[in-house]
């Protein structure tokens, strides 16, 4: 047994909450500038922040020490759980919404998950939205990855502990050999494309608002949009949807490949991938499948079918979670892909949530050769990935997740139904939640929300988001400190 530094991890947790009351200046100016009446609700929730961030700064200074795995997870729990609750203060001292349904939509906010309990979107004061909408931008690539690009000289490789801990995937992938650096350049990715999207965007007919917020919601992953609609309010401009989709999809690719690619000055490196092959092959068959049973059944009012189809598919595998016609309503061929597809969730380091493409290719592959050594007990058979073996405990915890994923969706569905969902809006609103896509089918489908899911409901999703954005291991090994330490 030891004792466990806490001073650490409130250090760690001061640094946050400095970046994140500084954020707020970001929605504070928006919300200056259209005299929206929020304005007062930023500086309370700045000026709270700050002074605690500011204070536990100096009380608690970073030390340069090696981190414990114990230590790392509860970081990163902490840290998620201590910014969500202070990112609740804008909505309440706005009076936008209560404690409960401020908690659902931040959690919801960070996680990039996307569900929401507002009913009139756009009745919500201007400076309000973008904050929430910055919330899903923070969380696309990660508070702690942040984190870690920030703080360069301390922790030793417990920096390296805190990456893997927040991001998607069996492994850590370091594209530079000190993981900091690593850090800094995916940021640099991610904030390029940010760029990029919002000038697209505004040249393409959306107001600088409204382009800055969605950029911040489809790179992310998110989801979250300023209008009651979401997307299907830009129904009849396809550069602007197609544009979404562009970046959604950038958002749901292995960002490490981006850095390859410009490292290595070649698209070979997406060329050689297996997963980024598999994520192109699942997103056109799936798109294809959708457009021939739309076309069959010839629905009316569904905009340029092709993009509608592309737009929908890119959204869920990519659990980013915007909508431009309600799919519920689409024929049942179509409804079981867009089930399917909750399940799958885009690429390993990327933004997106899900069980992911990486994770998929390893069990097929395992399968394969499982089927082979069956087949032939005396042959030795190697689970390769992108022309490399893969070790046996990547195996083991790839298998450990799927089975750990799909028990805590058959529980949590059961808890659900228990707050009188039908089994329909039960299943898909826990797929939602744990895949962090937001929008499920039936009562929690894309052109409904949680705003009348009860209280204990909320707050049960609420968790589920979490344990989904930090893909479960990290929140449940803190309830084995003295094995897994």
């Amino acid at each position: 047994m030891y004792k466990m530094r806490w001073k650490v991890v409130i250090a760690s947790i001061s640094r946050l909450l400095i970046i994140v009351g500084l954020s707020m200046i970001i929605p504070l100016s928006w919300s200056l500038y259209y005299s929206d009446g929020s304005w007062s609700a930023f500086i309370y929730a700045m000026s709270i922040i700050f002074i605690i961030g500011i204070i536990l700064y100096y009380k608690f200074p970073l030390e340069d020490i090696s981190l414990r795995y114990i230590e790392v997870y509860l970081i990163v729990t902490c840290s998620w759980i201590t910014v969500v609750l202070f990112g609740t203060l804008p909505y309440l001292f706005s009076g936008t919404m209560g404690f409960t349904n401020a908690f659902f939509e931040t959690m919801s906010g960070f996680t990039t998950t996307g569900a929401s309990i507002l009913t009139d979107i756009e009745s919500i004061p201007p400076g309000i939205l973008m904050w929430r909408a910055l919330t899903q931008w923070f969380g696309g690539m990660g508070i702690i990855v942040l984190f870690v690009a920030l703080v360069t000289t301390h922790f030793g490789s417990g920096a390296s502990r805190l990456f893997g801990a927040e991001s998607p995937g069996p492994v850590v992938e370091r594209v530079t050999p000190r993981i900091s650096d690593t850090a800094k350049k995916l940021w640099m990715f991610y904030m390029v494309f940010t760029i990029i999207q919002m000038i697209l965007l505004n040249f393409a007919g959306m107001t600088f608002f409204d382009s800055m917020a969605h950029t911040f919601t489809s790179i992310a992953s998110g989801g979250f949009s300023t209008k009651n609609a979401s997307i299907g309010f830009y129904l009849d401009n396809n550069w602007i949807q197609l544009i979404i989709i562009l970046f959604m999809f950038l958002g749901g690719t292995n960002f490490t490949l981006f850095y390859l690619a410009w490292y290595k000055k070649t698209l070979k490196v997406f060329q050689e991938n297996d997963e980024f092959k598999l994520y192109i092959k699942t997103i056109i068959i799936a798109t294809l499948i959708i457009i021939l049973s739309l076309y069959l059944a010839k629905p009316e009012s569904e905009g340029f079918l092709p993009i509608t189809a592309l737009f929908q598919v890119v959204s869920i595998i990519t659990t980013t979670g915007f909508a431009t016609v309600d799919y519920d309503l689409w024929p049942n061929l179509s409804r079981g892909i867009m089930f399917i597809l909750l399940f799958v969730g885009g690429s390993l380091g990327s933004t997106a949530g899900g069980i992911k493409i990486g994770r998929f290719i390893v069990l097929i592959k395992y399968f394969i050769s499982e089927l082979h050594r069956l087949a032939q007990p005396k042959l030795v058979q190697v689970v390769r990935v992108n022309g490399m073996s893969v070790d046996n405990r990547i195996v083991s915890n790839t298998l450990l997740f799927f089975f750990a994923y799909m028990f805590i969706v058959g529980f949590s569905t059961l808890v659900m139904a228990g707050f009188n969902l039908d089994l329909e809006a039960a299943l898909t609103s826990v797929l939602a939640c744990i895949g962090v896509i937001g929008p499920g089918l039936g009562a929690v489908g894309p052109t409904m929300n949680y705003a009348e899911i009860p209280i204990g409901g909320k707050y049960f999703l609420s968790l589920l988001m979490l344990v989904g954005r930090l893909e479960i291991f990290t929140i449940m090994v803190l309830f084995f400190p003295r094995k897994l330490a």
